[in-house]
């Protein structure tokens, strides 16, 4: 009796073991998880008072489907989320895509091309099943495919809503995650074609090269042409640790989280690595007191500004969700998974 508790006890210990060498703890770790503790609360309060405070009672980008992705990670590491905010997310963003298409008519889509991706991508983070209005929303993605595998795209904020390169990943992955079995074959054929256009792709800037890494990440591409992408977006690395969105600007936690988020995505780097240490340590430097990472805007106002009193309470709202969102993203990535 004696005997076989101690093999059984030996045997989980050793489990233990195995489990912490393959994925060793981050001394940082108790830092992450308050900063993230801090992060998570601001963004799920921000976000529902950003569709309450809304005229149109619609989801947007940098509040809630990204927010969406960061609630949907921080499940998977054990990081408490608040049910009834995700409720109202859900309820956001499920509302956007049915007020974007008429199912009674052809062709009268919202052509916001930039929207239904991350809407999407918000709602497969919730687990959200597919139905007749993310069947519509696929179909408008396919619509706007070019022959050569990439995507119609517009740039009407910078940077949420700009980029050919950022928006083909995008509409590819939510594209993958929703196609009806009906479009299925069309799907698979269009994916093939923007796994190549992606491959030949050769874009500087951040943005891109972060959708680039992660778009070939999504379209199964190989671990050589993922590897150069990566190369180039290691050597954009400021002496901070962090990234930033354009060579003229500082580095920021908006280019840095979207930066590690897609090198950990992509299998590039680990969170051990001293790349992502880096990284790491200049967000948590940079996050402020109230668990935010403010920005300054670089775009011209296109909607009537819409306070979800998130810092800085004005018009850089928007862009400092966003950011406080993907450096949110950055630092769940290097918590261990949840265990069962």
């Amino acid at each position: 009796m004696f005997g076989g508790t101690l093999v059984c006890c030996s045997i989980a210990f050793l489990s233990t073991l195995v489990g912490w060498i393959d994925k060793p703890t981050l001394p940082e770790t108790a830092a992450i998880e308050n900063a993230v503790g801090k992060s998570l609360l601001l963004l799920q309060k921000s976000s529902y008072l950003f569709t309450k405070n809304s005229p149109q009672q619609c989801a947007s980008c940098h509040h809630n489907t990204l927010t969406s992705m960061a609630a949907g990670l921080a499940r998977q590491k054990n990081i408490p989320v608040i049910d009834s905010f995700t409720t109202h997310r859900v309820n956001a963003m499920e509302a956007t895509i049915m007020n974007a298409c008429n199912p009674n008519r052809i062709n009268e889509f919202v052509p916001a091309n930039f929207i239904i991706p991350y809407v999407l991508l918000g709602l497969d983070a919730e687990k959200y099943a597919g139905n007749m209005y993310t069947d519509i929303s696929v179909d408008f993605l396919l619509s706007q495919a070019k022959p050569d595998g990439s995507f119609i795209t517009e740039s009407g904020r910078v940077p949420l809503e700009t980029g050919v390169v950022h928006l083909t990943a995008m509409a590819i992955r939510s594209i993958q995650l929703y196609a009806p079995p009906a479009k299925r074959k069309k799907a698979d054929e269009l994916l093939a074609k923007t796994k190549i256009w992606l491959e030949k792709s050769n874009p500087p800037e951040q943005q891109e090269l972060a959708f680039q890494l992660l778009g070939l990440q999504w379209c199964g591409s190989s671990t050589d042409h993922k590897m150069k992408v990566a190369a180039k977006l290691k050597a954009l690395q400021q002496a901070d640790g962090g990234w930033s969105q354009l060579p003229t600007m500082k580095s920021d936690a908006y280019a840095t989280g979207q930066v590690l988020y897609a090198l950990y995505e992509s299998g590039m780097v680990k969170p051990e690595d001293p790349v992502y240490r880096s990284g790491l340590d200049y967000l948590l430097k940079t996050q402020d007191k109230e668990g935010a990472w403010v920005l300054q805007t670089r775009s011209y106002p296109i909607q009537k500004f819409v306070n979800s009193e998130f810092p800085p309470y004005d018009d850089n709202q928007f862009i400092s969700a966003a950011a406080s969102n993907w450096a949110t993203l950055a630092l769940l990535v290097a918590l261990p998974d949840k265990t069962k």
